[in-house]
């Protein structure tokens, strides 16, 4: 019914040297069809011209410096990155000598590399075109006569230009050929492999295969997606080689050819081994590469993944199958008008066919890139350009069809004199009406692409970033700096986007050895710590104890940076938080924040100062100057849903749903900048700039209209220039209020802090259960100086400021309240509180006497408050007020004598007055009740030790050390009692197990080491 392509070539060169009339006898084909056709201007130097001509607009179009897209490759090419690279073994392999560039000459040679592998690309893609088979349906056999079956004549030069330039100028392909991405050596890697398999149809040489079989292994190691493709690759060479297939000599070759690509798998690996700096098993770096494919080959299974994988086969693989099959003309149906009715179907079949294809290249609904958005990983960012070189493929040889078609007329033939038109000869004139339609659809839709991609490639490849560099480079300190950042990157990234932006810009210029930039994120594990010491040797203290050392503690990174700090200036990149911060206050210039050290008398930053205030006002107008309409427009061009239909070109860009592109670069920059805004809008409103705050909240939100905290704050401001009356509510410090975020914590460090009195409120609360203490007591005293009257909030910082040791300040806050009860609403409830904080207070400041009052009046106030007893008991232990504190625990113990917390406090208390009797009883008295408790036993030990009961104390020091053998504490008990008891030997025993525990340089270590001495021991 079919025949199936390819066929041989011996049979093709046959075929086309001679036909048979009805006699059988032979007669020879017109001599122009023994010209060779792979020596043809089209098939021969077309493609060549093609890959220089858009080698010329790549390079017009080049991106010089680096974009969102190229921002990974050119971090880890410039060695940014500081875990081994993993993935992409081809592409590591491919830019290893851009290792040896400088580091500020990278980005534009990896740009420029990427539009060398894009126009080899279309180079491939353009010889592929001109030989694929134009053999597929009788009306293509009937004009196209020559050898091997693909178009000749002055139609053999469209379809690889209309091809190449839809897929060249791709708007994909387009910002992957001037931004290296790596995704052009993978494509490059897919397009050797059609090219081999075409290409073997022609010479029918068993190399090609091998050599495409290690294309193909190599490409699994590059991308998941050529794991998917090698069932269609065997599928292929077993069409090509039919039986030969089985050849096991073939087969060998075959599979060896394969697993040779595939020992690119253990390339990085062995890198990643070979690193001294990372500690990375072998597997370890391996495992990933397999994992991502196998979890890809199982994500198939996956109902969302099958549906988009098939939608997008509708444009790539199936045309690919349509022009694989050799079709019969009749299919069954001997009539003539049976034979035009499958001609005819064939016709809407390439029609459509040729539509999708061109409608793929606009990024349509049904492209790979879009039908891949939503997917889960490794899906997200399927490899679109792949799947669309199989698009421009159907576009190439849909166009020759008909091209082929209508524009020649059948050539009779002995087997079929009188071969069938396309039309009557009434409507002839149809055909070049169609051929020419085909021209002005082909001119109209790269005029549509061109129209559509060329502003998105401008703006792609413009200044933006790098103005963004230089603004944060020009406010960083003349003399140099150490640069820290928090990573605000994706999860694809492996370093913060901002600190290697302006990474990128030092190294441009030269100044990346004055400006370390350090990720905080990455400052707790020691392999990065090696790093920085290699890049910037001597410029950070060590903050690595053991060489053997995975994991760097949170206290060695803060004496690290306080150690910096001592030799060297701090800067931090982006507003943020955290335990950095209690030893530091950021102080803005511009979007660098110059790190201070707090004062030692105060837990709050200095107020803003009028110059400081200036400067910063002059940056942000110089950057909304600069960088301001950028940013504009593209959040402007991410509203449009689509063209507007104005102009022809616009109206085929409407009607085939082709969405406007927006600049992520700019975006980006919104978003970095809008978080920098909301914090200087928080600092100038803090300082009472109501309008200048105001006008910065607002340029936060045009930045970032998705910026919640700048629209809570914009709202506060406008209640603060109102002088409304301020209320609390916490109802609406909720998840809800976050929006995409899921917590306070991702929503302050997207966008920056709130400044609205609830708010403020909730973030002193979550700071002082994370230990942020300075922190914590900025926001409060934000909230105090906006709700001075709460009581709430004044004894929240007067806890803090004891906790602190910084009493004035709390006493500050207390003393206005006490003196003045009715204006603060003072009761019984409240009262207490205040008096205990007052009291804590006093004792700070060595007023034993008027805190102990205070303590004493409330516990006369509240004598069954337990928690209140308890409190004021350690306050009279911590001031050394043993009196007052036996008085509170005798009272307690009249109430409930076999109290076994009350008996410990007893008896701890009398033995710091001495009163070991007592002490001994009121262990006696918890034992009884707790009769494992450890402490109250060695306490009675020490005590009867103390009284002369040394029988009684030996047998409590016994017991405790049968659960503790090392302890020197028990060892000197136990060694005490044996010299009293003139027990020597035993003496001598247990002061050799106290002096190999204890501490050295002790009175006590040297009593013992002298009795030891005494006794005969060394």
């Amino acid at each position: 019914m079919w025949n199936v392509w390819p066929t041989c070539a011996a049979e093709t060169e046959l075929a086309n040297a001679q036909f048979l009339d009805s006699t059988g006898r032979h007669y020879p084909m017109p001599n122009e069809n023994f010209k060779d056709p792979l020596k043809s201007f089209p098939v021969r130097f077309l493609p060549w011209l093609l890959g220089a001509l858009m080698l010329v607009i790549y390079a017009l179009t080049l991106n010089h410096w680096i974009t969102l897209a190229n921002l990974s490759s050119v971090a880890r090419l410039t060695g940014q990155i500081w875990q081994p690279q993993i993935f992409g073994p081809l592409t590591w392999l491919a830019t290893l000598p851009f290792h040896w560039l400088p580091a500020a000459k990278i980005p534009a040679a990896l740009n420029l590399f990427s539009a060398v592998l894009a126009a080899l690309v279309l180079v491939i893609l353009a010889r592929c075109v001109a030989i694929l088979p134009q053999d597929r349906t009788e009306p293509q056999r009937q004009r196209e006569k020559s050898d091997f079956s693909f178009l000749t004549g002055w139609q053999a030069w469209f379809p690889p230009v209309l091809a190449v330039l839809m897929f060249g100028l791709q708007l994909t392909f387009w910002k992957s050929a001037t931004n290296f991405t790596g995704t052009m050596v993978a494509l490059l890697v897919f397009a050797f492999i059609v090219w081999q398999l075409l290409e073997f149809r022609l010479d029918e040489r068993d190399g090609r295969l091998a050599l495409a079989a290690f294309a193909l292994g190599a490409g699994m190691t590059e991308d998941w997606a050529f794991m998917t493709m090698a069932p269609l690759f065997i599928i292929t060479v077993i069409w090509f080689k039919k039986l030969n297939f089985f050849n096991v000599r073939f087969l060998a070759q075959l599979v060896l050819c394969g697993l040779a690509g595939l020992l690119f798998f253990l390339l990085l690996p062995a890198m990643a081994k070979a690193t001294a700096d990372f500690k990375l098993g072998f597997w370890e770096a391996l495992s990933p590469s397999i994992r991502l494919d196998w979890q890809a080959l199982k994500g198939i299974k996956n109902g969302g993944v099958r549906i988009a994988l098939a939608q997008a086969a509708l444009t790539t693989m199936l045309p690919v199958l349509l022009m694989s099959l050799r079709w019969s003309a009749s299919f069954g149906d001997n009539s003539r008008m049976g034979t035009a009715l499958a001609s005819n179907m064939f016709h809407v079949v390439q029609a459509a066919m040729f539509g999708a294809c061109m409608w793929v290249m606009f990024d349509s609904p049904f492209c790979a890139e879009k039908l891949s958005m939503g997917l889960p990983m490794p899906f997200f960012g399927s490899p679109c350009l792949t799947l669309g070189f199989l698009s421009a493929l159907g576009i190439g040889y849909a166009w020759g069809y008909f091209l082929l078609v209508f524009s020649r007329a059948p050539i009779p033939t002995k087997r079929n004199p009188r071969p069938l038109p396309i039309f009557p000869r009434s409507i002839m004139w149809v055909s070049p009406v169609i051929v020419v339609g085909t021209f002005v659809c082909a001119a109209l839709m790269l005029a549509a692409l061109v129209t559509k991609n060329k502003p998105v490639i401008a703006s792609v490849n413009d200044a933006t970033l790098l103005n963004f560099a230089n603004l944060s480079k020009e406010t960083l300190p003349k003399s140099g700096a150490i640069v820290l950042t928090d990573n605000d990157s994706p999860g694809q990234f492996l370093l913060p986007m901002r600190g290697s932006i302006v990474q990128s810009a030092l190294e441009r210029d030269g100044q990346a050895a004055q400006f370390p930039v350090l990720d905080t994120g990455s400052l707790n594990w020691a392999p990065y710590h090696k790093f920085v010491q290699k890049k910037h040797p001597g410029k950070l203290p060590l903050a690595i104890k053991d060489s053997k050392q995975d994991v760097v503690p949170p206290l060695d990174i803060f004496g690290m940076l306080t150690d910096a700090a001592r030799s060297n200036t701090l800067c931090y990149l982006n507003p943020s938080y955290g335990y950095y911060f209690e030893q530091f206050y950021q102080e803005p210039h511009g979007l660098v924040y110059v790190m201070r050290t707090h004062s030692t008398n105060s837990l709050v930053p200095p107020p803003l100062e009028k110059n400081l205030i200036a400067e910063n006002e002059a940056f942000w107008d110089k950057f909304n100057a600069t960088l301001g309409p950028v940013v504009d427009k593209a959040i402007a061009d991410s509203e449009i849903k689509q063209f507007d239909g104005r102009g022809t070109i616009n109206w085929i860009l409407m009607h085939l749903h082709a969405e406007p592109q927006v600049n992520d670069n700019a975006i980006l920059v919104g978003l970095l900048a809008s978080r920098s805004l909301n914090d200087w809008g928080v600092r100038l409103q803090q300082a009472g700039e109501l309008d200048k705050a105001a006008k910065r909240f607002k340029d936060a939100r045009r930045f970032n209209p998705e910026n919640i905290p700048a629209s809570v704050n914009l709202a506060f401001n406008q209640k603060l220039r109102d002088r409304s009356p301020m209320d609390l509510d916490f109802n609406k410090v909720t998840p809800d209020s976050f929006g995409k975020f899921r917590n306070w914590n991702a929503v302050v460090t997207a966008n920056g802090p709130f400044d609205d009195l609830t708010f403020c409120i909730e973030a002193g609360f979550q700071f002082t259960q994370n230990g942020y203490f300075r922190q914590a007591a900025a926001q409060l005293e934000r909230a105090h100086q906006l709700l001075p009257e709460n009581l709430l909030i004044r004894f929240k910082l007067a806890q803090l400021y004891i906790f602190n040791h910084l009493p004035d300040r709390a006493m500050e806050l207390l003393l206005e309240p006490a003196q003045q009860p009715a204006n603060y609403g003072l009761n019984e409830a409240n009262s207490t509180g205040l008096n205990v904080l007052l009291a804590a207070t006093y004792f700070l400041k060595n007023n034993n006497t008027e805190g102990a009052r205070l303590v004493e009046t409330e516990i006369a106030r509240h004598p069954d408050d337990d928690a209140l007893s308890i409190t004021a008991v350690q306050s009279f232990i911590n001031r050394g007020l043993y009196t007052n504190a036996l008085k509170l625990i005798n009272t307690r113990l009249l109430r409930t004598p076999a109290d076994p917390d009350w008996l410990f406090a007893d008896g701890y208390v009398s033995m710091q007055v001495n009163d070991y009797a007592e002490a001994a009883r009121a262990m006696t008295g918890v034992l009884e009740v707790q009769t494992n408790n450890v402490s109250a036993r060695f306490n009675r030990a020490l005590s009867n030790l103390q009284i002369g009961q040394l029988d009684a104390a030996r047998a409590d020091y016994l017991a405790v050390q049968s659960a503790y053998t090392t302890s020197y504490q028990v060892a000197y008990g136990l060694g005490e009692i044996a010299y009293r008891k003139k027990e020597n030997a035993e003496a001598l025993r247990q002061y050799q197990i106290y002096l190999a525990n204890a501490p050295t340089n002790t009175p006590e270590a040297n009593t013992v080491r002298a009795r030891v001495k005494e006794l005969g021991g060394k």
